[in-house]
């Protein structure tokens, strides 16, 4: 089905169950007055064929009732409001997940043997990891790289890093790592760390961060999405806006995945995914849930 047509579909259905709803409620009205009018003409012992048009009355408002029952439990699948070959917005703040390295790249400042970054420009290191790949070279840190630079031109702002708990002791790795490029030297760090029970926002850069705070369970979904949620009230408070806001679910797992879409559902925030193949487009999805639970007639 064209996107445009599948676009309007979707729009029609989500509204179907309230259109159905309002012309069984006006519907009622017609039919109670042809059956009254009709129980009048019995009364008074007229005999002959009842109104066609009353008929009519009661048999339409019957079907209203029946197809409104029908959608009392109707769940409308997630769809984009916009198309999602769209490239993603470049946005002021950027929220992703960090994926954990194994514990030999730690010894080797988190990058690869034969990588050869030269920390000079962004896009030149982006190349070449492409390259090295034919030969076999490949790093867990090039998606959340390709994530980070497409924004770079907001200009971006702020980063905020939601790592497990493998990945939370290698985050100050990768801020140094970042932090070697001219262009995020001005970028300000982020990552949400428990303690004592409570998830708080803190600067990348405080001393004893990983000593104090521990990373997320990537892969208990309630816990990740309170922990996003906190992060959102927390981007209210300091006036960070919506529109102004992006989050990457290309790392991490597939819960993670899930809850970064999700907790986008119906908000001004993104979601964008960067393609892990040739041509590396950074995709958004600006998800909406369009539902109607009208179970016991309740609206």
């Amino acid at each position: 089905m064209n996107p445009k047509y599948e676009k309007a579909y979707l729009k029609f259905r989500e509204w179907a169950p309230w259109l159905i709803g309002g012309l069984a409620v006006l519907s009622a009205n017609w039919a109670a007055s042809a059956f009254y009018e009709t129980v009048q003409v019995w009364e008074k012992g007229t005999t002959g064929v009842i109104s066609p048009l009353r008929i009519g009355y009661i048999v339409f408002f019957i079907i209203m009732v029946v197809l409104f029952y029908r959608q009392r439990n109707v769940l409308f699948r997630p769809h984009t409001r916009l198309l999602t070959n769209e490239p993603a917005e470049k946005r002021k703040h950027l929220v992703l997940f960090l994926s954990s390295l194994p514990e030999s790249l730690k010894k080797i400042n988190g990058v690869p043997e034969g990588l050869n970054l030269v920390f000079d420009d962004v896009n030149k290191d982006i190349g070449i990891m492409e390259k090295k790949k034919e030969t076999g070279i490949r790093w867990s840190w090039e998606m959340p790289l390709r994530a980070i630079r497409h924004h770079l031109e907001r200009p971006l702002e702020t980063v905020t890093l939601i790592c497990s708990k493998e990945s939370f002791p290698q985050a100050p790795l990768f801020l140094g790592i970042c932090r070697k490029y001219n262009e995020l030297r001005n970028a300000k760090f982020y990552t949400l760390g428990q303690k004592s029970h409570r998830t708080e926002l803190i600067c990348l850069s405080s001393p004893d961060i990983v000593s104090n705070y521990q990373g997320l369970d990537f892969e208990s979904f309630d816990e990740l999405s309170r922990t996003l949620w906190i992060l959102l009230k927390e981007f209210k408070k300091r006036g960070y806006s919506e529109h102004d806001t992006m989050i990457d679910f290309t790392g991490g797992q597939k819960v993670t995945s899930v809850v970064a879409a999700t907790m986008t559902f119906n908000r001004k925030i993104k979601a964008q995914y960067i393609q892990t193949n040739s041509p590396w487009d950074v995709l958004s999805y600006d998800v909406t849930l369009g539902f109607s639970d009208t179970g016991r007639f309740g609206i």
